[in-house]
């Protein structure tokens, strides 16, 4: 693209790049709850991150890519165990 032409905007994430092509989820967009809230993992996994290098430090692990794929698969359990609590209010 020559001086002064831009980008169109993306329906997806809001800024201007180069299409993305039909069917696919712009990289740049932000996931969404079913109620619309965005979904912010920043602060999850900058604390996760922390938290799995201390371990591998101080437990001294030698084979970081298994002991990680072992907490994914630890995730994926909770997060398929979670059920969120609703109180029917009477």
């Amino acid at each position: 693209m020559g001086p002064g032409m831009t980008q169109p905007i993306c329906s997806q994430c809001g800024f201007g790049h180069p299409p993305i092509p039909n069917g696919e989820k712009c990289p740049m967009a932000k996931d969404k709850t079913p109620s619309g809230e965005i979904i912010d993992f920043t602060s999850f996994f900058s604390s996760l991150k922390n938290i799995l290098t201390s371990q591998i430090q101080k437990k001294n692990i030698k084979d970081s890519k298994k002991f990680l794929g072992n907490i994914l698969v630890d995730i994926l359990k909770l997060a398929e165990e979670y059920s969120e609590k609703w109180k029917n209010p009477q």
